[in-house]
């Protein structure tokens, strides 16, 4: 009973009594918890926070390094001590650099190349992955298998036999044999990886597809391979990667200068400077080809990171 001349307090978070009383506790706790609480400054915390920016600018120290270098002038270059970053700043040093070799035709050439096998490779990778996940047939795991063996055969192993294939059908010097063989399957571990991401979509979706009138191909074009789009995006980026990298193939298929691309570009430079310059023509070549590459990253990591994370999960 509330005391003579004071007002009784009521719980608005629910009745008065017992059963009203752990509403209020609850609600009340509820709440509480939706407030974030400041993270403390522990020494542990603090040796660990400066820990990860000692390690990342180790890892970044390389990059600064290169830029510091493709924007000094010979001279600074040549003195010591050593110039930690130029007072004037040879943005020009990566036009002489660009210029110095037709780089602009290596760059087309390459983007053709990238583009040509990255569509390929998804199209045929995902078509492949289809019919080893959806479909049922004998043989299935087997063929399977048989896909993920050639993950254990390096690509010198096959390169005599393909040089010859494609020097009687006449393909060499051009960019045939660099685009062709995307077409055929996509690459054993783009199979894998779309074949494990499709096997996790209901197969009650393909009944009710089917149910609907529709058949394979319109199930994979329509269904299958819009939900897949995290899985499609690491495949294509990983795949634009290595064509974007390759040096081996372009060196042994293109043997005349016009058809060259970037990765070839990049060596013939000449390693010793030329006259005048110092090493700024070398390392700034070198930062203007790995910048799409970080360009495109930017773009796409999204998917990427959903990518990763839908395929790392055990279905």
């Amino acid at each position: 009973m509330a005391a003579l001349g004071q007002t009784p307090t009521v719980d608005h978070a629910g009745p008065v009594g017992p059963a009203g009383s752990e509403d209020a506790l609850v609600t009340v706790a509820a709440r509480a918890g939706t407030k974030r609480e400041r993270p403390r400054w522990t020494p542990a915390t603090t040796a660990t926070f400066l820990a990860l920016i000692l390690v990342t600018a180790l890892f970044l120290f390389p990059v600064f390094w290169a830029l510091n270098t493709s924007l000094q002038t010979t001279a600074e270059q040549q003195s010591l001590p050593v110039v930690w970053w130029p007072d004037d700043l040879q943005w020009s040093n990566f036009k002489a650099a660009w210029t110095y070799l037709p780089f602009t035709d290596y760059l087309w050439h390459s983007l053709i190349i990238v583009v040509s096998v990255t569509v390929g490779s998804v199209l045929s990778a995902s078509a492949v992955a289809y019919g080893l996940s959806r479909l049922k047939y004998a043989g299935r795991e087997f063929w399977f298998n048989v896909v993920l063996s050639t993950m254990m055969m390096p690509f010198v192993v096959t390169l005599i036999p393909q040089y010859l294939v494609f020097e009687r059908l006449g393909w060499l010097n051009s960019y045939w044999p660099l685009v062709v063989p995307a077409f055929f399957g996509g690459g054993p571990f783009n199979i894998f990886l779309l074949r494990q991401f499709m096997r996790s979509i209901p197969r009650e979706i393909d009944e009710a597809a089917f149910v609907d009138g529709a058949n394979h191909w319109q199930i994979y074009s329509r269904i299958v391979m819009p939900m897949v789009k995290p899985a499609l995006a690491v495949t294509g980026w990983m795949t634009a990667l290595g064509a974007w990298g390759d040096f081996l193939g372009p060196l042994v298929y293109l043997s005349t200068p016009d058809k060259w691309t970037v990765g070839l570009g990049l060596y013939s430079f000449p390693i010793s400077p030329p006259a005048g310059w110092g090493d700024q023509l070398v390392v700034g070549i070198a930062l203007l080809v790995m910048l799409p590459v970080v360009i495109g990253f930017f773009f796409i990591q999204r998917l990427l990171v959903e990518g990763v994370n839908l395929t790392g999960v055990d279905r």
